[in-house]
């Protein structure tokens, strides 16, 4: 019976190990902001009023540049993608990373500077971006962690290029960096 037993006991562990050995990570995903295509509709796009927003907090994942032309006028347009990993606020930690990469898209310069609430909001991107991946390193094992806030303005106006596709004015985002100052639930 003893015997039986241990067998019975090493079949398991050998059924458990080869489980193990075979099992995959989940691929990381990706998902792109703005949709690839958008109706632009023709003459001058309206300025958001600022009132509601769309906000993505999430590791940042690296910033670059495409040197990119504008559909059927051909004028340049430099655009940031600016992946950013999807994270829980909050939560135990246990979450962390969510496997979700949302890919943002947007001109490195204002539109309109004149007209923008603050005109230089791709550069304060490129800041935030820096600060949490290089002075703020991400250590899994601590109960906080260092994030970044995308905020998009509720009706952000896009353009369409050759090779990015629909990418948001830089005059309607936002970007902050933060540090989860809450404990764990």
């Amino acid at each position: 019976m003893n015997r039986l037993f241990r067998l019975a006991l090493v079949f398991l562990s050998g059924c458990l190990a080869v489980s193990m050995l075979n099992a995959q990570d989940a691929p990381v995903r990706h998902q792109r902001r703005p949709p690839e295509f958008s109706n632009v509709p023709p003459g001058e796009p309206k300025q958001p009023n600022y009132d509601f927003f769309s906000i993505l907090d999430g590791r940042p994942r690296g910033l670059t540049l495409h040197h990119d032309t504008e559909v059927n006028t051909g004028r340049p347009v430099d655009v940031y993608v600016f992946p950013i990993e999807l994270q829980v606020m909050n939560s135990d930690g246990n979450l962390e990373p969510e496997g979700l990469i949302i890919d943002n898209f947007y001109t490195a310069k204002a539109v309109q500077p004149q007209k923008a609430p603050n005109p230089h909001n791709a550069h304060d991107c490129n800041t935030w971006n820096t600060l949490i991946l290089k002075e703020i390193p991400y250590d899994p094992t601590l109960s906080t962690w260092s994030y970044v806030e995308f905020v998009v303005a509720e009706g952000a106006r896009t353009v369409q290029t050759n090779e990015d596709g629909a990418v948001w004015w830089s005059d309607d985002v936002e970007c902050w960096g933060a540090r989860d100052r809450f404990a764990p639930f």
